[in-house]
């Protein structure tokens, strides 16, 4: 390994120098480049990037049962969509945008998309409380839940419900299909609620 090679070189192996001596060199030097070493497999460690949970931490494991990304924690996506209500299912993922890079300070700005299975309560609820509009084409959702949104569907959205669940904070979206109980979202920066 160089490391190891440059930690050696650093030490002059002169030929006047004793067996005794010799030996303590190596043995400062092997120190020195297990060090190095050690430094180099820590720094090899970080985080990968381009993926995070609702709350901005990095994703590293599925959400249970299904593909790697998809999560199906309800719990967090009730703490961030609790208008929702207390839906039957989720699935969703999210993503850090950008680079995600640790070196830089501050936070960083993260997507999520999901899929809602509304309890019957909730369909009738929020399909009351709120006034729909059909919308043409399919919700923009992110690449790995894009496979778990329903087809040929007349979508709805409602202005009202949007301005309710971001209260004009951050930019997302929500598409209902009250006859499939489904409402699908997509959110940057999403903000947590006290719950």
């Amino acid at each position: 390994m160089n490391v190891t090679v440059h930690a050696l070189d650093r030490y002059d192996f002169d030929a006047g120098a004793t067996d005794e001596e010799g030996r303590l060199r190596i043995r400062r030097a092997s120190r020195l480049a297990a060090a190095a070493v050690a430094v180099l497999v820590l720094v090899g460690c970080g985080h990968r990037t381009g993926s995070a949970d609702a709350a901005g931490a990095p994703e590293s494991r599925s959400g249970g049962i299904g593909e790697p990304g998809i999560r199906q924690d309800e719990d967090l996506v009730r703490k961030y969509f609790p208008e929702l209500g207390d839906f039957d299912a989720v699935e969703w993922a999210g993503e850090v945008l950008g680079k995600g890079r640790s070196s830089v300070p501050g936070p960083s700005d993260f997507r999520v998309s999901g899929v809602v299975r509304l309890a019957d309560a909730d369909v009738a609820r929020l399909s009351k409380g709120y006034a729909w509009q059909d919308e043409p084409g399919t919700p923009v959702v992110l690449g790995t839940v894009r496979p778990r949104v329903p087809v040929s569907v007349q979508w709805q959205t409602s202005e009202d419900f949007v301005t309710a669940v971001t209260q004009g904070r951050y930019s997302a979206t929500f598409y209902a299909d009250f006859k499939r109980k489904s409402i699908v979202f997509d959110a940057v920066n999403p903000e947590k609620k006290a719950v």
